[in-house]
């Protein structure tokens, strides 16, 4: 019995892997060595193509942007051919779709798309680090703004050749295959794994198992691979520690240096990183080194755990995750607390950056749910960067939970490791039941939690749990006379700039929802609201300004004086916490270095 199941399970193994052989193996070949007017020219020869594969589709967002793209916006030419050269007619049916009138007759497909750098989009601009760029020097390629793929076809392998200067360095996580062709088994796999290529440099590491290569390209040449790499090695370290090993065998770090900073993007296997070219001082490598301790632990979210919609993610009409306080909030926590456990980061400097959060989460909309953040985060920019900040705060004060329900065992770093082992990069958990594993794999209590303060808008406890670990905790703790303060905050709500807190000292004035009308007597708009209200930094306590309000469509004016600055979100350790508290503090600070993930 045993052996005819082995000869069976074969058998499956084997139809599996000649079917998978099947598929069509669509061939790009991207002409980088005509760079003259900022036009990728690709060329496509696809096999197999039949009716229901007729649309060729360019993305309109991907998998970690949570914004809208519209990649077909930057498409200038598309063309199909037949074998004889005799051209297919192709018509452009929506802003992402091409549909091929004789998709079995196509023999090869040629258009051109737009680098996104130097495009400029009046709507929807690609962020520059989800973005490409072809210059004299380089190029950078992140995989959505140049492919597309056919209806159907998402998971059909594809094989990517790149004609560039001989003396240019690629720098990818892809793999090249004895064709020397760059391999995908999909489409999620390419715009997963971006492309930098030109005068580059080039460092690498090992930490432990897993092999780190550094790509950078810096315009003036300021900034080195080397340089970049031993400023990271403390990060990857302390990773490795926080995890019991990386979970990779390779990672690749994408740097681009130029005029101006966008930030970062993250894939399983590496990460986009468009920054200003500066000196590479001490503070400038602490800002490259918070962004890339983030980036790099994507490797565990979503790499190793993530939902359905991830896993299948829908190019043309994407669904988002209510679980993006998981995959960004839970990241940046963890980004941060690696460091402090791995003694890079005082625990003075880590209630600093719990403090700048809470300071950053009032300018937001308080009655917005983190999970409906999630799910409408496309259609909330304004709002989305909050996720990194409510949603950081929210994993810390879940970690203090957990501790101190399993009595310093678990916390969230322990629940994490569960998570990995139980699913990992091929096995999605359910979106719609995810709460309810978290709770089955914890406490009842856990439940409350998420209720409350991630599914639910109530008020953080703050206070209550930093207590549990010996920490007293000041919403406000009086203010700062040598600055200056408006006496209210600013957010952005529904295309208009909204009262968000009120002080004290306006409460008579103003009012949580008012929208900012006018600035003394001028309307404000998003084109000249940093240029009107710029004024404001010039004053001094004391001296007043007039702005106009919308409250229930009604205008009402009020002069407001400037306040000194409140300070707020205090944060003291304890002279004399109890024997709890310092226990509870002592494991909240350190990794369970002893704790093995189980399956359940």
């Amino acid at each position: 019995m045993k052996h005819s199941i082995t000869v069976k399970y074969l058998l499956v193994l084997l139809i599996i892997t000649f079917s998978t052989s099947l598929l069509a193996q669509h061939k790009f070949y991207v002409n980088l060595n005509d760079r003259a007017d900022d036009l990728f020219k690709v060329t496509l020869l696809p096999e197999k193509l039949t009716e229901k594969n007729k649309i060729y589709q360019f993305a309109a967002t991907a998998p970690g942007t949570y914004q809208i793209m519209d990649i077909g916006r930057y498409v200038r030419s598309f063309k199909a051919y037949d074998k004889s050269g005799s051209e297919i007619l192709v018509t452009n049916i929506s802003t992402n779709q091409w549909e091929i009138s004789r998709p079995q007759s196509v023999y090869k497909i040629e258009y051109s798309i737009a680098e996104t750098f130097d495009t400029p989009m009046n709507e929807n601009p690609v962020y520059p680090m989800c973005g490409s760029s072809l210059e004299d020097d380089h190029a950078l390629i992140n995989g959505q703004t140049v492919f597309g793929y056919f209806n159907a076809m998402q998971k059909y392998p594809i094989e990517i050749k790149l004609e560039y200067p001989d003396n240019w360095i690629v720098g990818t996580a892809l793999e090249k295959n004895n064709n020397g062709f760059y391999y995908a088994p999909d489409y999620d796999y390419v715009v997963d794994s971006p492309i930098l290529m030109g005068n580059l440099t080039k460092a690498s590491a090992k930490i432990e198992n897993t092999v780190i290569d550094v790509f950078t390209y810096s315009k003036k040449g300021l900034i080195k691979s080397e340089s970049i790499l031993t400023g990271l090695e403390d990060i990857l370290s302390a990773t490795n520690q926080f995890l019991n090993g990386l979970p990779v065998e390779r990672y690749v770090f994408l740097f681009h240096f130029e005029n101006f900073s966008a930030g970062a993007w993250e894939h399983n296997y590496s990460s986009i990183y468009v920054m200003k070219e500066d000196a590479l001082n001490e503070r400038y490598m602490t800002e490259l080194r918070s962004t890339a301790a983030h980036e790099f632990f994507h490797i565990v979210t979503p790499l190793l755990i993530h939902s359905e919609l991830v896993a299948n993610f829908n190019y043309e009409k994407p669904v988002m995750s209510k679980h993006l306080w998981f995959y960004e909030g839970v990241t940046e926590w963890a980004s941060d607390i690696l460091q402090l456990r791995d003694y890079i980061m005082s625990i003075d400097d880590y209630l600093l950056q719990v403090r700048q959060k809470l300071n950053v989460n009032d300018n937001f909309d308080q009655s917005l749910s983190l999970t409906k953040l999630g799910v409408e985060s496309t259609e909330r920019q304004t709002e989305y960067f909050n996720i990194y900040n409510k949603g950081s705060v929210v994993a810390t004060l879940l970690d203090i939970r957990l501790l101190e329900l399993s009595k310093g065992k678990k916390g969230l770093r322990e629940l994490i490791l569960d998570l990995a082992k139980k699913y990992g990069a091929k096995k999605s958990f359910s979106e719609e039941n995810f709460f309810n594993e978290l709770v089955k794999m914890t406490y009842p209590e856990i439940g409350d939690f998420l209720n409350k303060y991630i599914d639910g808008s109530e008020k953080l406890p703050v206070k209550e749990y930093f207590a549990k670990v010996g920490i007293d905790y000041s919403e406000s703790a009086g203010v700062d006379s040598s600055r200056t303060g408006l006496g209210f905050g600013i957010g952005f709500k529904d295309n208009s700039f909204v009262v968000v807190n009120v002080d004290p000292a306006n409460a008579d004035k103003l009012k949580t929802g008012d929208v900012l009308y006018k600035f003394e007597g001028e309307e404000i708009t998003m084109q000249n609201a940093q240029q009107l209200l710029a004024p404001l930094g010039k004053l001094k306590v004391g001296d007043s300004f007039k702005i106009t309000i919308l409250r229930n469509s009604e205008e009402h004016e009020a002069s407001i004086t400037m306040q000194p600055r409140q300070i707020k979100h205090v944060f003291k350790l304890m002279d004399n916490p109890s024997k709890e508290q310092s226990f509870l503090r002592e494991m909240w600070t350190q990794n369970q270095m002893n704790y093995k993930a189980s399956m359940e």
